[in-house]
């Protein structure tokens, strides 16, 4: 749970607390606001709405839209690096760590679906907060996630496991895989009606399909190679 500080000579600093778990109200209001609306698209006034609370409320514990948009962004970039760590520190062969980040990366879109939106609208806006904090996570040995996958599949080439790809395209047609069914979700119900019944059967299955055509797709041979005939 995220608890903001109250922000110092915001306006209204000198309003009292409303009542106890205010603030994550106020965290939830935004993110929502934030996921629908983007930075620019959202309102200070809309997310005291959602919060239900007055605006001076607000600005008692954030003092601008672009404070709670980081404190919003920030607190979803590091849960989401965090999920990552725990299943791609530990030494894995490629399909392992495959799976891995795969089943990671779709698992935390399912129960973040804000967040990646919120993220979505960031890229869209050119993706200055997105920059930033990608910056430096990768300054920092393992500190993100898609460097870890790249390292492994860079690995797995010199070894001969799987075919001598770019593991730059590679790692972005992983991600753009995970991502494109949460994105485009009124596409995906057309083609899968039974999303709307059973959401959770489709995102495993997702998953193992992911897995699949990635994995057989770089160690199956090259087309016109000669070594499947």
């Amino acid at each position: 749970m995220y608890e903001p500080t109250p922000a110092s000579g915001a306006e209204g600093a000198d309003t009292p607390p409303a009542e106890a778990g205010t603030e994550q109200r106020i965290f939830d209001a935004a993110l929502q606001v934030f996921a629908r609306k983007g930075h620019d698209g959202a309102r200070m006034q809309e997310i005291a709405d959602e919060a239900q609370i007055n605006r001076a409320l607000l600005h008692y514990y954030f003092r601008n839209k672009s404070q709670l948009y980081e404190s919003v962004f920030a607190h979803g970039f590091e849960q989401f690096l965090s999920g990552f760590h725990q299943v791609l520190d530990a030494e894995q062969g490629f399909e392992e760590t495959l799976r891995a980040f795969v089943h990671g990366y779709i698992g935390y879109i399912r129960d973040h679906q804000d967040h990646a939106r919120l993220m979505l609208n960031e890229c869209l806006c050119g993706g200055p907060f997105l920059a930033e904090y990608l910056t430096a996570a990768m300054s920092e040995p393992g500190g993100f996630p898609g460097l870890v996958m790249l390292e492994r599949i860079a690995a797995a080439i010199e070894r001969g496991d799987i075919r001598p790809v770019d593991p730059r395209h590679t790692m972005l047609t992983i991600v753009s895989a995970c991502l494109f069914s949460f994105v485009a979700a009124p596409t995906v119900r057309i083609f899968h009606p039974e999303v709307e019944s059973d959401f959770d059967a489709f995102v495993e299955a997702r998953k193992k399909h992911v897995v699949d055509l990635i994995l057989y797709g770089l160690v199956a041979a090259p087309p016109g190679s000669g070594e499947d005939s």
